[in-house]
């Protein structure tokens, strides 16, 4: 990141935009043909960007703003937006060849679109279900099924960019191109994304009625090879996988980030199955994921019912031909057919049955085969640290280093040691949690999925790190997965072991008061983007403070010797008897008196009764010397502070 920061970027002139009533603001680099969708912050974070100062001044900046962004999603926007040509760097825009668009002089709007495709589906479906498959057998007959399909997509491209053009958006990337073995006229509609949902809807539905036009051509013309090239495109642009038209318009329909990746098939393969035993847990993207789910079942039963229909038209004919074994070789040509239609006819089977074995396997896993309990089998080599070394090894683990010498001694005898090959799995997210880990050396990556069932590197761990206490805290399944990223050699404390010893001298609360404490600064701005180490550190210097109505936390003109950061409740800063802000949650005082060394400069008081994590000035002095930016935000507010104050 630190080429990064010390660059300056500017946004690009080559920009289109278009805000949408929800306030999301679609943004297309005209040259490049990129698209960015922003919220009203990211909109805003974005507009700083003049060519001026640093990156690196623009986040400290931001993290004053109330209800800024995360650093992680601050530094993910601009990569995104660098990467995509909406960030350029000096006055000189880069020289890039702008890809040729048209718009089409043929074209309707949004009405004339949905009525035409609905018709056009009702029409075609109809055609489809009452005149019989019919199998064709000539060389020229498939000849003729090819050249239908290639009209069939062909005209679906071109009717597309017919709507697209009918927005008012642009068609580019007018070819031919070879997609499923066919080669058909082929555009680029990606600029219905500037024209919203509705266009997305309405672009995606005529390419996807456009086939079913040549079903009903095929029936009004009675040929048996169109009313089958009919069936066999209505399937492939229907096909709820990859970029089909009709995933376009499940996507564009249903989704409600708008931007927001095609990864309901990644959902369907991962975690359909499971989610229907958590039923009660909600999905922010549960309509796209459940919708698509139903529409691509429904699909695979069509495509088999297809595939089934053409296997009893055709099974009598292989085996007759199977039979004549008159020429040589003759016997090769039905069995290569034979096999080609089993494969047809037990696709949709044999997916659906992986899905839904993979999806049991995930339910009975987190309960029965959990990944730490394989550890052990699957695991080799390595040497186990003397008992001495361990000891030393843990009185530096902030975790234990609270414990009296007997009882870190009965932990440390209690430890088992495994190492760990890189890409091996330690625990795995929603499995039942049975052991605690300390990472002796190594590196391990915490993985957490996303809605669809993706996983996501949120950390990494190092040597003295501790994972799965919460798991074993809270009796809760694991919130996260864990796997090795180089060799790795993990001590590990049972659940019995952890209770029997650990929290018998320590008590429950106060590792769970250490948890607690830590999972709050995590949720922090100042603290979001810590590494879980130093953040569980700082966590166990800081000590809760408890106020009732009224009560004084700090005093104007009065020594203070901490730092404080609200935890719940309200309190209220005043300044020669009159209020000047209001504290709540996440809020922080006592940081002016102990930066300048001085009284403090104004009351805080609490309004009702209320909590808030204590530091101690040696600590705080640590902390803000420690971690540049932690430490600039303080101070920052600090000054800001003190010249509101000196104004008033």
């Amino acid at each position: 990141m630190s080429s990064i920061n010390e660059r300056r970027f500017r946004l690009s002139r080559n920009i289109e935009r278009k805000l949408l009533p929800d306030g999301t603001l679609l943004m297309k680099q005209t040259v490049r043909g990129e698209y960015l969708a922003l919220r009203p912050d990211q909109q805003v974070l974005l507009d700083t960007f003049s060519g001026g100062p640093t990156v690196q001044e623009i986040l400290q900046v931001q993290l004053l703003q109330k209800g800024h962004l995360k650093i992680r999603a601050f530094y993910d926007l601009v990569i995104n937006a660098l990467d995509k040509g909406f960030l350029v760097e000096g006055d000189a825009e880069p020289a890039t060849t702008p890809a040729t668009s048209y718009r089409w002089r043929v074209r309707w709007g949004a009405t004339s679109a949905i009525g035409l495709s609905v018709a056009m589906i009702l029409a075609g479906a109809s055609a489809l279900w009452s005149m019989p498959i019919t199998l064709v057998h000539s060389w020229a007959d498939w000849l003729t099924v090819l050249l239908f399909m290639m009209l069939a997509l062909s005209l679906s491209n071109a009717l597309a960019g017919c709507v697209l053009s009918g927005f008012g958006r642009l068609v580019s990337g007018v070819r031919v191109r070879v997609g499923w073995g066919i080669p058909f006229f082929a555009v680029n509609t990606s600029d219905a994304f500037m024209g919203g949902r509705l266009c997305e809807i309405c672009v995606a539905l005529q390419a996807l009625a456009t086939p079913f036009v040549v079903a009903l051509g095929a029936m009004v013309w009675d040929s048996p090879s169109g009313l089958l090239a009919g069936w066999i495109t209505v399937l492939m642009v229907g096909s709820p996988f990859g970029n089909t038209p009709a995933h376009r318009v499940l996507h564009a329909w249903c989704r409600k980030d708008y931007q927001l990746p095609r990864c309901a098939e990644k959902f369907m393969r991962s975690r359909m199955v499971s989610q229907l035993f958590k039923w009660n847990d909600s999905l922010r993207e549960e309509t796209y994921f459940l919708v698509y789910s139903t529409y691509a079942i429904l699909w695979l039963g069509a495509a088999f019912r297809f595939a089934s229909q053409l296997f009893d038209l055709q099974q009598m004919h292989m085996i007759q031909d199977w039979l004549r074994l008159d020429k040589p070789g003759a016997f090769w040509g039905p069995l290569a057919e034979f096999l080609a239609f089993v494969l047809l006819v037990g696709a949709p089977v044999v997916y659906l049955g992986l899905v839904l074995i993979r999806g049991l396997h995930r339910v009975a896993a987190a309960r029965w085969f959990t990944a730490e309990n394989s550890l052990d089998r699957k695991q080799a080599g390595g040497t186990r640290p003397s008992g001495g070394d361990i000891l030393k090894f843990l009185q530096n683990t902030p975790l234990f280093s609270q414990l009296l010498a007997a009882d870190l001694s009965q932990v440390a005898n209690a430890m088992n040691y495994v190492r760990v090959h890189p890409g091996g799995w330690i625990i795995r997210e929603n499995e039942l949690g049975e052991s605690l880990f300390v990472i002796l050396g190594g590196k391990v990556e915490v993985l957490k999925e996303n809605e669809a069932g993706e996983p996501r590197c949120v950390a990494t761990l190092g040597r003295g790190d501790v994972f799965g206490e919460i798991a074993l805290l809270d009796h809760v399944p694991r919130t996260a997965s864990s796997r090795a990223v180089e060799t790795t050699d993990l001590l590990t404390l049972s659940k019995a072991d952890f209770e029997r010893v650990l929290v018998s001298a320590l008590g429950a609360a106060p590792i769970k008061s250490a948890v607690q404490v830590s999972a709050f600064l995590k949720r922090n701005p100042l603290f979001a983007d810590w590494h879980p180490q130093p953040l569980i550190k700082l966590s166990n210097e800081f000590s809760f403070a408890e106020y009732k109505s009224g009560e004084v936390v700090i005093r104007e003109n009065q020594p203070n010797d901490s730092f404080f950061l609200v935890y719940e409740g309200e309190f209220h800063v005043r300044k020669s008897g009159e209020s000047r802000a209001i504290l709540r949650a996440g809020d922080f005082c006592g940081e002016i008196s102990l930066l300048r060394d001085t009284p403090a400069t104004a009351d805080v008081i609490a309004a009702r009764t209320g909590r808030c994590l204590k530091l101690s000035k040696a600590s705080f002095m640590r902390l803000v010397s420690q971690d540049f930016l932690t430490g600039l935000v303080i101070e920052t507010t600090a000054e800001t502070r003190m010249r509101e104050r000196h104004a008033a």
